[in-house]
């Protein structure tokens, strides 16, 4: 009788543990701000410093004639430019949080075709009873060189509170593959199936990422404006304000 008391309490304690457990989480994503504050108080924080990057490409819309639901910087490391002073994961360009948040999810390696990236997730903000996403998709663009290679290029854990400028990790960059080597970003909603353009970033640095873009800054042969969504439908404006053909 007693071991079947005691077994009661113990399972009655991890069912009271996890609901305090999930209503600390829910607690913590209650608080995030609003998306639509980003209206008015956007990130001026990017996720790559400017001059690490070689080229780019804002959130192509549905309604674009080269649809691409996420942006793009892109790293050119022909010359071996990367690493810098050592092979350490620090010697290679920094990834930062664009805004304060916690950590969702963390790939420390994903197959993509033959190739391997990783990347991670940061609750930033809501709307409602949903959370937005800034996904971070770190792709190198060559199979991961050795089983768990890419972990020690993530400097943190999943469930971290992160302040706007923290480290969140580190670009890899071969040699072998040139411009290809990039960072995919865009917005999603948590637990759903639904991607937004990452139009979060005041104007200075929506500017500066523009100047960077290169060959990558077109639409087929029209030359994109500068913009961090371009030709969305409503479905892909973060704000909810409908269709819109620029949006920064």
């Amino acid at each position: 009788m007693k071991y079947r008391t005691s077994c009661i309490l113990y399972f009655l304690l991890i069912i009271l543990f996890g609901c305090t457990k999930k209503s600390e989480t829910d607690k913590q994503e209650e608080d995030l701000p609003d998306i639509q504050q980003f209206k008015t108080n956007p990130s001026d924080r990017f996720l790559v410093d400017f001059q690490t990057i070689d080229a780019g490409q804002p959130f192509k819309g549905r309604r674009s004639n080269t649809p691409h639901q996420g942006a793009h910087v892109h790293f050119d490391n022909s010359t071996d430019k990367w690493p810098m002073g050592g092979t350490a994961p620090e010697n290679y360009p920094v990834i930062y949080a664009v805004a304060d948040g916690i950590i969702d999810r963390i790939d420390y390696s994903f197959q993509v075709g033959e190739n391997d990236r990783y990347g991670m997730d940061l609750a930033f903000a809501k709307s409602g009873n949903l959370v937005f996403l800034f996904s971070y998709s770190i792709e190198p663009m060559v199979p991961e060189p050795s089983v768990g290679f890419y972990k020690k290029f993530i400097r943190v854990e999943p469930g971290q509170h992160v302040k706007q400028g923290d480290t969140l990790a580190y670009m890899y960059l071969p040699s072998t593959v040139g411009i290809a080597s990039h960072i995919h970003f865009h917005l999603q909603q948590k637990e759903q199936n639904n991607f937004f353009a990452p139009a979060i970033f005041t104007n200075e640095v929506v500017d500066s990422f523009h100047e960077r873009w290169g060959d990558f800054g077109y639409d087929g042969s029209i030359p994109i404006p500068v913009c961090m969504g371009y030709m969305l439908d409503a479905g892909e404006n973060p704000y909810g304000d409908g269709p819109v053909d620029i949006l920064k």
